[in-house]
C-alpha cells in the first residue's frame, strides 16, 4: 500500500477517498469525452427512460441540488432532452454514451485487473450493503424528525 494513504478511522472519509480517487480512475479514460458523473446520469437516463428527478436522486443517491445542475448541464450539451417533468438522451447523448463505453470498459477492466474475482465480488457485496445500511438510517431519521 501507499505509505501516504494513512488509515483515517473513519468510514466516511475514507469512502470519500475512495470514491474521489476511483472517479479520477475513470475521468483519466473519458479524458476530452466525459466526466465520470455525468457518464453515471446518462446511463441512468439510458436506463431508465422517461426518468425524472426525484427517480435519479434516489438512485444515484445525489441531492437534489447536484442532480439539477448536472441535469441543465446535460440539457446545454444537447445530450438530453427534458419532455415535461421527465428525461430522455437526444441522439447526441447516445452518441456520446456509445463514444465513452469503450472507455469505460478500459477503466473497468484497469480497476478489476488489481483484484481477484472473490475480491470483486466481495466489493460490489460491501458497497451494497454499506448503500443499504446508510440508506436506512437516513429515512429513520427521516421518519424520526
Amino acid at each position: 500500500m501507499n505509505p501516504s494513504y494513512i488509515d483515517l478511522a473513519c468510514a466516511n472519509a475514507t469512502l470519500r477517498r475512495a470514491a474521489r480517487l476511483v472517479t479520477q480512475l475513470y475521468d483519466a479514460e473519458f479524458a476530452g469525452l466525459i466526466e465520470a458523473p455525468q457518464f453515471a446520469l446518462l446511463a441512468m437516463i439510458e436506463a431508465k427512460p422517461g426518468c425524472n428527478q426525484a427517480m435519479i436522486v434516489r438512485v444515484l443517491g445525489l441531492d437534489k441540488t447536484t442532480v439539477s445542475r448536472n441535469l441543465k448541464l446535460l440539457a446545454r450539451r444537447g445530450w438530453i432532452v427534458k419532455q415535461e417533468r421527465s428525461w430522455t438522451l437526444s441522439d447526441e447523448g447516445r452518441n456520446i454514451l456509445a463514444q465513452a463505453r469503450p472507455r469505460w470498459k478500459k477503466a473497468q477492466d484497469r480497476f478489476r485487473s488489481e483484484m481477484t474475482e472473490a475480491q470483486w465480488n466481495d466489493m460490489f457485496a460491501t458497497l451494497k450493503h454499506i448503500t443499504e445500511t446508510a440508506h436506512r438510517f437516513i429515512h429513520e431519521k427521516g421518519e424520526k424528525s
